[in-house]
């Protein structure tokens, strides 16, 4: 009985500390990253729906045309491959959904290698160095942020955030940030 409650104990302070040191930090600059105006605009790829944008990724779209329409940058970057289960890329699926909401076909770059985020902005950053590019606004939803500013950093990669928001559905929130906490836990063990 003893040692049951003082491993619950531990368990529970473990939890904590995970959630203060690990949690807390990616809510934080989800909720206050702020976009500087800059080259281009980085969208992040994510799961697609046939050859539709998932929710979250449609979420992401919706920020980079609200950043473009309003001249945070001239260009946008779409960054995804074709994952086992997608019928097209991800940027394909992203640039065809900007263009249907009246992005420029000719303001939309292409970045279809990438199957994670490292990737997404190593190769980004490949493209950015070929148009003479310094500055990027890095899109993504709020819970992927700080992990996407931290490899951005790595790579030296000079960019800002800007936070899409996340799905209407606790579920799938919730499930975004633990998935971002191991990413991040996962990151400093591992880094790049």
């Amino acid at each position: 009985m003893y040692f049951t409650n003082k491993l619950r104990s531990i368990l529970l302070f473990l939890t904590l500390i995970i959630l203060i040191v690990v949690e807390l930090p990616i809510i934080l600059v989800g909720q206050n990253a702020t976009p500087r105006p800059g080259d281009t605009i980085i969208v992040l790829g994510a799961k697609l729906v046939g050859h539709e944008p998932s929710t979250m990724l449609r979420l992401r779209l919706d920020e980079a045309i609200q950043l473009y329409t309003n001249g945070y940058a001239s260009s946008i970057i779409v960054s995804g491959g074709r994952g086992s289960d997608e019928e097209v890329t991800e940027a394909q699926a992203m640039h065809d959904y900007l263009v249907a909401h009246g992005i420029p076909d000719q303001a939309i770059l292409l970045e279809d290698r990438s199957v994670n985020t490292y990737q997404n902005l190593i190769n980004s950053q490949q493209i950015m160095r070929q148009k003479g590019w310094n500055y990027a606004i890095i899109v993504s939803n709020a819970s992927h942020i700080r992990r996407s500013l931290v490899l951005a950093q790595n790579i030296g990669l000079d960019a800002s955030g800007a936070p899409a928001p996340m799905a209407d559905n606790y579920l799938l929130t919730a499930k975004q940030y633990a998935r971002e906490g191991a990413a991040m836990i996962s990151l400093f063990v591992f880094p790049k």
